[in-house]
């Protein structure tokens, strides 16, 4: 119940700002996909080798009365896939996340040309951790925490013409995404330890 209550926040929100933004003529909005290359820091690997789907919706708008301004902030509702595959022991670690990335962004290029940064929280859609032989681990399975509250993010993206364009994004969660891990590192401080996704996204958007 709580699960679904947060996803209507979001979308009441992204809509809310879409609607917003419309009435005052200073918004645009597009459309994305791509794929993570996923790994989770903690896990005992480290390469980028678990692959994974990243889509969803955005907009973005001026935060000046200057709908020229090169300073605009991106709002964005993702559905997107992390984890991490430990080779060695055969083992999958699978996180999906339904996020709502939240980032300050320069457009350059006239306008072609966007870098944007910020946060990207986002609420546990469903995790999976898999030994050999597909077998499910319920235990660190349930591990997981239910939030992913900040995880620091940032892309880049180039439209080639009025529409389409590419993307490439970064993000890395600053928090830990589990409840306990004896064997994992930290962040920021010491006491901050477990889990930590890291992901590397490439992808295509349309911009209407």
């Amino acid at each position: 119940m709580k699960k679904t209550l947060f996803i209507a926040a979001i979308i009441s929100l992204v809509t809310c700002q879409f609607s917003i933004s419309q009435a005052q003529g200073r918004f645009d909005a597009s459309v994305f996909g791509g794929m993570n290359m996923c790994q989770i820091d903690g896990d005992g690997a480290g390469s980028y080798n678990h692959l994974g789907v990243r889509a969803g919706v955005g907009t973005s708008f001026s935060l000046t009365a200057d709908i020229n301004s090169p300073w605009r902030m991106v709002v964005e509702l993702a559905y997107t896939h992390k984890g991490s595959y430990i080779e060695a022991s055969d083992r999958t670690l699978m996180a999906n996340y339904i996020e709502i990335p939240i980032m300050l962004s320069y457009n350059a290029l006239d306008n072609h040309l966007r870098i944007a940064g910020g946060v990207a929280p986002g609420i546990l859609a469903n995790a999976k951790v898999t030994s050999p032989g597909d077998v499910i681990d319920q235990s660190s399975t349930d591990n997981f925490k239910r939030f992913d509250l900040l995880p620091l993010t940032a892309s880049i993206r180039y439209r080639f013409g009025n529409h389409l364009g590419i993307e490439g994004r970064y993000q890395n969660s600053m928090l830990s995404i589990t409840k306990e891990n004896a064997t994992g590192t930290y962040r920021i401080w010491r006491d901050n330890k477990g889990a930590f996704s890291r992901l590397l996204t490439i992808g295509l958007f349309y911009q209407f």
